[in-house]
């Protein structure tokens, strides 16, 4: 097996701002919210601005008098007691926005998901896919949910704490921020390669849980053809390269910290020494000199905080890029508006598709069904049959010719309309974690317990315990009850017409009796499309269409087909030899 190739490029990381108004966008109901927790910042501000004044006024009066009980005192009293309330409400919806838009973004990014276009999808590794949707998420949430809970109101504080600084002096003021630039440009320099560094990060983590889902979800596989040594290295490798770009992100950030430290100490020391020179001249008081540092420490705390808002920046960019483009994979089209049969026939009239970059799999394909017929489709492998099937379900749209469903054309329905017309047991049946019951109920939400009960019995699940967990894809069951339970499912929801793909192929002899069974009960009454590989079991029948090159080469039952010996006659004829071949 060849190794992984390691990406070349990494997709280029939308600008800060972009990130910000598309947070914003998305999360646009919360932002009374938001706009709130803005009103509170600027009360705390307001407060805090009163605070010092009232603090220079009383220890200035404190030196003249004597005393601290003074109209000033009074109301500094009051402000404090404003203060804490204040500020409580500020952090509490800061917080609450942010768990908000947690919450808003992680619904978004599963709805797209459940919407992406299946061509789209196939293009995807799913191990990736679950990356974007979790971890990366989790670094944008992080670093924006931090911001707006924790830094943006102590941005808004300082702000107001640097007004009311330059206020009492603004030359002491602006003499001890004279060194804030030369390390603000410092840390941004510092910074710099964190996007880069943190997108390298994900698209590594992406691929290791990609090469971990591909392991677990074919261990077997793995384990069969001792494929462990070879998934090792690949998932060290991507491993080892989210491991370097970690330690260079980490060798950044925590150079930041002793640089954030120094903003806010260097600026008190120069206040404490410049201030006692500025008094000494009467340039201004004592009561001045203590506002000053009281409020260096509000200005200090978002000028500290700086660099670790760059960082978090940088990692937001870096991880927007990916789930921005998974917000961007196109949808499936919605589709018209019918949404109830009218008619009573299913007609492929010249249909051709071809998968992205592939020649045509389905070229100039005809044949129809009746309302009530039951016809298999059969042929070699990659004739085109499971094609079709998709193409009748929508999860793929032809590139040319008409499909027509029930008395309409399939760009008429409406999606849900034209799948709720529509059951579907395949080859591989997916079992979600739960119960058989709770299985099988998926296939009508409003059925009631009598319903769901007979569909099981029907399906000739009574002689299992239906309301044991089943396990992860249903692993709990065989396969046989695997595909009975899909059968129950595919009864309950009572769609007019069935669609079936290889139910029976990976079944021995005693289940595939059973599911075949079940499945006879399943077809009375519905028109049924079936893909057979096995075509001795198309005994029940109405008619078989033989594929052949992504076309209807041969149409008609089995004793016709048989006559006429041609495509339909040499593919039996091949399977029976290989039947006896295998028996002998």
């Amino acid at each position: 097996m060849n190794e992984e190739r390691v990406p070349d490029s990494q997709e280029a990381a939308p600008s800060a701002v972009h990130v910000m108004r598309r947070y914003l966008t998305v999360n646009a109901r919360y932002n009374s919210t938001l706009a709130a927790a803005i009103l509170c910042s600027l009360l705390t501000s307001a407060l805090l601005s009163i605070m010092t004044q009232c603090f220079h006024l009383t220890i200035d009066h404190f030196g003249a008098v004597g005393t601290v009980m003074n109209k000033q005192t009074v109301i500094l009293l009051l402000s404090l007691g404003l203060f804490v309330p204040s500020q409580y409400l500020q952090q509490y919806l800061g917080l609450k926005y942010s768990e908000l838009c947690d919450r808003s973004m992680r619904d978004m990014t599963f709805a797209t998901v459940s919407r992406i276009d299946k061509q789209t999808l196939d293009a995807q590794r799913i191990g990736d896919l679950l990356s974007r949707a979790n971890s990366d998420l989790a670094q944008i949430n992080g670093s924006l949910q931090n911001y707006f809970s924790v830094r943006l109101p102590q941005q808004i504080i300082g702000i107001a704490a640097l007004i009311a600084s330059l206020i009492i002096s603004w030359q002491l003021t602006l003499f001890s921020l004279a060194i804030v630039p030369a390390i603000m440009l410092l840390q941004a320099i510092v910074s710099a390669p964190l996007t880069r560094f943190a997108q390298q990060w994900q698209q590594a983590a992406g691929e290791s849980l990609s090469i971990a889902n591909n392991l677990m979800g074919g261990f077997e596989v793995a384990k069969a053809y001792n494929m462990g040594n070879v998934l090792r290295r690949r998932y060290d490798a991507a491993v080892d390269r989210a491991a370097e770009s970690g330690i260079h992100a980490n060798r950044a950030t925590i150079l930041l910290s002793p640089l954030g430290q120094l903003l806010v100490f260097i600026p008190q020391m120069i206040i404490c020494g410049f201030g006692v020179y500025l008094a000494s001249i009467d340039r201004i008081t004592s009561g001045g000199v203590m506002s000053v540092v009281i409020l260096s420490v509000f200005i200090g705390n978002p000028i500290g905080d700086f660099g670790a808002v760059l960082s978090s920046f940088r990692t937001a960019r870096g991880c927007a890029a990916r789930v921005f483009e998974l917000w961007d994979m196109p949808p499936e089209p919605e589709g018209g508006t019918e949404r109830k049969p009218e008619g009573d026939h299913i007609v492929f009239n010249r249909v051709s598709f071809a998968y992205p970059g592939k020649p045509p799999v389905i070229e100039d394909l005809s044949f129809s069904v009746q309302r009530g017929e039951r016809i298999a489709l059969v042929g070699a492998s990659g004739s085109g049959k499971s094609t079709a099937i998709k193409l009748l379900m929508a999860l793929y749209r032809k590139q040319g010719g008409d499909i027509s469903l029930f008395g309409h054309a399939i760009e008429d329905w409406s999606i849900d309309g034209l799948r709720a017309c529509i059951s579907y047991v395949g080859q591989d049946t997916y079992l979600f974690a739960g119960s058989i019951w709770d299985n099988v109920a998926l296939g009508n939400r409003s059925a009631t317990d009598a319903e769901i009960q007979a569909a099981i019995q029907a399906a000739l699940l009574s002689d299992i315990d239906v309301n044991r967990e089943i396990g992860e894809r249903g692993l709990r069951l065989s396969g046989g009850q695997r595909q009975r339970v899909a059968i129950a499912r595919a009864m309950l929801k009572d769609a007019p017409l069935l669609l079936l793909d290889e139910p029976t192929s990976a079944l021995d002899t005693q289940s595939e009796a059973l599911v075949s069974e079940a499945l006879q009960r399943l077809m009375q009454g519905r028109t049924a499309i079936v893909i057979a590989h096995r075509l001795s079991a198309l005994r029940h029948i109405d008619r078989i269409v033989c594929l052949q090159d992504g076309r209807a080469a041969e149409s008609g039952t089995h004793e016709r087909l048989m006559s006429m010996q041609g495509v339909y006659y040499r593919l039996y004829r091949s399977q029976e030899a290989d039947y006896h071949e295998i028996g002998d």
